[in-house]
This record gives C-alpha cells, sequence and structure tokens, in this order.
C-alpha cells in the first residue's frame, strides 16, 4: 500500500497519477461488454477533491448491528458455495453470481479450494460485509447489510476486477476495448453501500493511432472530460500496487488443497530478491520476460522435478492432456535437492510462454504419493499458481478447460 501511495504521488507531481476507473454496475455481465463506469447506473463517482466517505443511513439505524451478519449471509454463502462446487453444470445471469462463476470455471474441478468468502466490516461502520472472490486474488462480490438484507455493492470479473488494497480501498483495473484500458482506486463508504472512486487513469488513441495516458478524478473514459498525462503507456502498464488479499475462508472448509482432498505441502510465488535466498538454483530460461520463481515446502518432500509440459490433446470432457518430461539439468550450473525440506527451497527460472501451461512441477509427499501441478499465471493478478495433474491418471491431464 505504501509503495502504491509513493507511486502515485510521484505522478502527481508530474501531473500524471492514478484515478478512479470505471466500475461495472451490478447487472453488468462478465462477458466484458459492460459500460464504463462513469455512466453506470446507481454509481455515484465524487466531484474532484470529494474523497472523504461519506455515509447515508440514518445515524439512528441500528437494526444491521444488533443481527447475526453469519445468519443473515449464510442463505448467500450456501449459494456461492452451490457455484463454486459445480461451475460448468449450472448457470447464472443473476447480479453478483456471474463473476464468481466466472471465476468458479477458470478454476475448474479446484474452485472450492481456490475461491471463498469473508465477513466482516470493511468500511468502519460495524456493519459487517460479505466478499467472496479467489483467495490471494480478485473480489468477484461484495454486499453490505441495508434494512438488515444483503444488499450488493459491487461485482468483478476478469475485464472489470478489484484486488483489496486494505483500509476499505479496492484497486481497479478493466478494459472496454484492447485500447482502453483503465487503473484506479475506489474505497468504500463510510456506510458501506458504494465504492467511490479516488483516482483513475486509463488509455485511449489520439489522432495519429497512438496510445496516450489520461488522467481524472471523476471515473469518465471521456478524454475531453479528463487531463492528459505525461505518463507513457509503458508507464502505465509498469504500475504495481501492492496489495493486502482478504484472507477469505475457502469453500472448500479447508486452508489448502485440490479435488483430490489432501493438503499441498509446497507452494510457489515469485522471487523478485534472489540474493537474500541460500536455495537450490535452476535456469530454464533467460531472456526477456524470465520470470524467477521460489518454491518452498511447509514439510519434507522428495525427488522434486522441473517438468517441461506440452499440450498434446483434449479428453471428451474438454481436460487437457499434457506429456510432461523432467528438464535437464546442466552440471555444475543447475541443482536440486534430494529432499526437499523448509531449510532448502528451490529457484527456478523461466518463461511463461502465452496461457497454455508450459513448464510443471513433481514430487513425492510425506505420504508417500506423487503429485503433479502445472505452472499456470493468474488472469486475474498475474501470481503464479499451482494446477495440480489428475492423480488418479497416469497421464499427465488438467481438468477443465485450457485456453490457447
Amino acid at each position: 500500500m505504501k509503495r502504491f501511495a509513493a507511486i502515485l504521488l510521484s505522478i502527481l507531481l508530474l501531473a500524471v497519477l492514478t484515478a478512479c476507473g470505471g466500475q461495472p454496475a451490478a447487472s453488468s455481465s462478465p462477458d466484458g461488454e459492460e459500460s464504463p463506469p462513469a455512466h453506470t447506473p446507481g454509481i455515484q463517482i465524487p466531484e474532484k477533491g470529494g474523497k472523504k466517505p461519506v455515509g447515508t443511513k440514518d445515524p439512528g439505524q441500528t437494526s444491521e448491528q444488533a443481527i447475526d451478519p453469519d445468519l443473515v449471509y449464510s442463505e448467500l454463502v450456501e449459494r456461492f458455495r452451490t457455484l463454486v462446487s459445480d461451475p460448468f453444470g449450472q448457470d447464472s445471469d443473476k447480479p453478483g453470481e456471474m463473476g464468481v462463476l466466472e471465476a468458479a470455471r477458470a478454476a475448474g474441478d479446484n474452485a472450492v479450494y481456490e475461491m471463498g468468502y469473508l465477513i466482516e466490516d470493511l468500511s468502519g461502520d460495524d456493519i459487517p460485509e460479505l466478499a467472496v472472490g479467489v483467495l490471494d486474488g480478485m473480489t468477484n462480490a461484495l454486499y453490505t447489510l441495508v434494512d438488515g438484507k444483503p444488499e450488493l455493492v459491487f461485482e468483478g470479473w476478469y475485464r472489470s476486477s478489484y484486488v483489496y488494497m486494505g483500509d476499505g480501498h479496492f484497486y481497479y483495473s478493466g478494459a472496454n476495448s484492447a485500447a482502453e484500458n483503465g487503473q484506479g482506486v475506489f474505497y468504500l463508504t463510510k456506510d458501506g453501500t458504494e465504492l467511490e472512486c479516488e483516482s483513475f487513469l486509463f488509455t485511449g488513441l489520439n489522432r495519429d493511432g497512438d496510445l496516450d495516458v489520461y488522467y481524472n478524478e471523476t471515473g469518465s473514459w471521456d478524454p475531453a472530460e479528463s487531463e492528459k498525462s505525461d505518463m507513457t503507456a509503458e508507464d502505465f502498464w509498469a504500475l504495481d500496487p501492492a496489495g493486502e488479499p482478504l484472507p477469505l475462508t475457502p469453500f472448500s472448509g479447508t486452508g489448502g488443497g485440490s479435488a483430490s482432498g489432501s493438503e499441498f505441502p509446497v507452494s510457489v510465488q515469485y522471487l523478485t530478491e534472489a540474493g537474500d535466498v541460500d536455495c537450490d538454483w535452476v535456469t530454464l530460461y533467460d531472456g526477456d520476460g524470465a520470470a524467477s520463481l521460489l518454491f518452498t515446502t511447509d514439510s519434507p518432500v522428495t525427488e522434486f522435478t522441473v517438468l517441461t509440459l506440452e499440450l498434446k490433446d483434449f479428453t471428451e470432457t474438454g481436460a487437457a492432456i499434457f506429456s510432461a518430461s523432467p528438464v535437464v539439468l546442466e552440471k555444475g550450473v543447475d541443482s536440486l535437492p534430494e529432499v526437499m525440506t523448509a531449510d532448502t527451497p528451490v529457484a527456478v527460472q523461466l518463461g511463461f510462454m502465452g496461457t497454455i501451461p508450459n513448464y510443471g512441477i513433481s514430487y513425492v509427499d510425506g505420504g508417500g504419493n506423487l503429485r503433479r501441478f502445472a505452472l499456470v499465471q493468474s488472469g486475474y493478478d498475474g501470481s503464479v499458481l499451482l494446477e495440480e495433474a489428475d492423480p488418479n491418471e497416469t497421464q499427465f491431464i488438467l481438468p477443465g478447460e485450457v485456453s490457447g
């Protein structure tokens, strides 16, 4: 959060800054055809400089504070649990459910482990909100209580996403077209019933067909209602806001796992400061766009292996079949531990080539089970994820859909 604030301050001094982007209406569709946020009914964008949360509920209204939020939200939680448990077996065009369903379909059979919910006061009015979304990722739906009943505040999906930043703030990232992309900061009003815009940056084509970056504090996507920024398109895409992901409870009811029902000891994250980590190292690609990943484990595992994946075919249900081969390690340069423990992490430098997984890992867990995973990048926030291959198949098969 501090890092992002520093970035925004620097941009402001250059008349560049961030701003509040269009947020989708509760009835928008996750197909990416939503209208620009500033023109969406039901959304109130503050005038320039009006950034302080303003409560709109009757000060004497205390019914929401006197009820049990877990009980009031229970029907919604179970409805979302049903959607997430069988995302391909049902459909919905109900506001609040469309973004959740889109995210669940992207996660496939592991959706109940990768998505969850949280009941907590995020606006500071002592009335808990219900957040539903992806663990360590975007918020797909947010509700609050009005007159003792759940009311949708906003909905998010791939082309119009919100990620929690802490202190009641959400970072918005969306697109109206290939040339029109927006990034901005929203915060919940004091009563939690609306998102207000704090700052907004968006891109658009100029008369020469080049991308310009514009800034305003109204949420408008219209260059005529905005100030042209000195920021380049490259600077716009390089914005890297820090966040504080909401501590969601998985719909599976457990803190980790997959469709196979067992916990994953090995996890992965981006490695930004390799010099500060003592670990085994494998370099598979060091060209432009290379990413360094750090693998750690909560408990000892053996036979940790990095795999090269190649898509070969699809099953009748749409599951992707890959060939999986251990990478060839360069003697004297690459190394992997015989037994991977919490004290022996592994760093791997590689390149993500498109949306189809091209690398994976395998290991034998403490129970003697062979576990195999594809390395994939989240389409929501770019984070790296482990997607488990079907443990009941000898072939490397990823359930769900793989997009090319």
